[in-house]
């Protein structure tokens, strides 16, 4: 029992106020330095996601470039008979979404490639590219091809060469692939239609003639084009900077980089995006000049040779640059340079061969910096042009 008139306290252990707000003070600051660690990776992570992303869909783009590139001219006639063709139509400005006049080749003999320096039909004055070849579109009927001849009893017969079969209802051209020593790949239609189906009868009158040696005798090519009536005796593709439809997240004057393929049935575009945030694209071919195999000159997209036969005999390579940002904004980085060579450079890594300066600061405005230029390139070597 406590002794009269004294109280004892028990001390409880806990904390002052005074402790308790310097703890709260520490663990606000912790949780700061550990939310502001957060968000920048969490910001890194993005970033670099979405370069990933930029990386792999542009590389998928240029792979269509590049295939186009490495088929241009294939099943192109080199001739037309004597009587020739009825003029073919190419449409050029003001077709939608139109295209430079200049590389439309009616009713000349098509080019493989053809291309626009400074192109007023591509953003900031890119270039502007058009390839011309059968497989260019990516069809089903324009993989194909085969051959027509004759049996020992001088009966026509056909032979679809491709994995898989023509079908009779498929459209295809019938090409010579030489008339006389050193001429070659005469276009055997004579133009009033540019096609036949592929059946025994529909391509009887572009059979070779009998000969003594039929079974073995001559044989002519044919090759699928599309499903449609085709107004030409070839299909057509085109590459350059469409302004419309630009994806939000890209650069103020940006655009994107399509393929647009001509529509034989409609004489339109058929547009398909293949790399986004393109601010410049440009074309450089390596030629043989002087016939010996060898490249010797290098020249931008509106010095190519005219003809189609110079085209042929001189382009050795051609060389596609592609300005684009990987990535969106991002304002912790800061691009070193206002101007980018996009193009040929030489082996000191600063003196442009062919190509441009692209004046990135001036073109994109005041944010230009901000986001994390790249040129892609791509250097092909056209197999289809012999």
């Amino acid at each position: 029992m406590a002794p009269h008139g004294k109280t004892f306290f028990r001390e409880e252990p806990g904390f002052s106020l005074i402790e308790l707000m310097i703890y709260l003070a520490i663990l606000g600051i912790l949780m700061t330095m550990v939310f502001v660690s957060f968000i920048r990776v969490t910001q890194t992570s993005s970033q670099q996601s979405r370069i990933a992303d930029t990386k792999l869909e542009t590389g998928v783009g240029l792979d269509l470039l590049r295939a186009d590139l490495e088929h241009a001219g294939f099943g192109l006639p080199w001739e037309f008979q004597n009587t020739g063709p009825n003029p073919y139509w190419e449409p050029a400005d003001p077709a939608p979404p139109g295209a430079p006049a200049a590389l439309a080749d009616v009713p000349d003999i098509p080019r493989a490639v053809s291309s626009e320096d400074n192109s007023a039909f591509s953003l900031n004055g890119s270039d502007y590219l058009a390839i011309k070849g059968l497989n260019v579109v990516r069809g089903v009927e324009s993989q194909k091809w085969g051959l027509v001849g004759r049996d020992a009893f001088h009966f026509v017969s056909i032979q679809s060469m491709a994995a898989d079969a023509f079908a009779s209802t498929d459209r295809v051209i019938v090409v010579r692939p030489q008339v006389t020593p050193g001429e070659f790949r005469q276009l055997v239609m004579d133009g009033t239609n540019y096609f036949a189906h592929w059946t025994t009868a529909d391509l009887a009158p572009y059979a070779p003639p009998e000969t003594a040696n039929d079974p073995i005798g001559e044989k002519y090519l044919v090759y699928g084009i599309d499903k449609s009536d085709p107004r030409r005796p070839f299909n057509r593709t085109d590459y350059y900077i469409n302004d419309a439809n630009v994806p939000r997240g890209c650069a103020p004057n940006t655009g994107v980089l399509v393929k647009a393929t001509l529509n034989q049935a409609n004489d339109n575009f058929l547009i398909m995006p293949i790399v986004d945030c393109v601010a410049d694209f440009q074309v450089v071919y390596h030629l043989d000049t002087d016939g010996d195999g060898a490249e010797d000159t290098i020249v931008n997209a509106s010095n190519l040779p005219a003809s189609a036969e110079d085209i042929r005999n001189q382009v050795k390579s051609i060389r596609c640059y592609v300005l684009t940002h990987e990535g969106g904004i991002d304002n912790t980085y800061t691009h070193p340079n206002a101007n980018i060579n996009v193009g040929e450079v030489d082996v000191d890594g600063t003196t442009l061969l062919a190509g441009r300066v692209f004046p990135i600061s001036t073109t994109i405005g005041s944010n230009w910096a901000n986001y994390r230029w790249k040129v892609y390139s791509l250097a092909v070597t056209p197999r289809n042009l012999k």
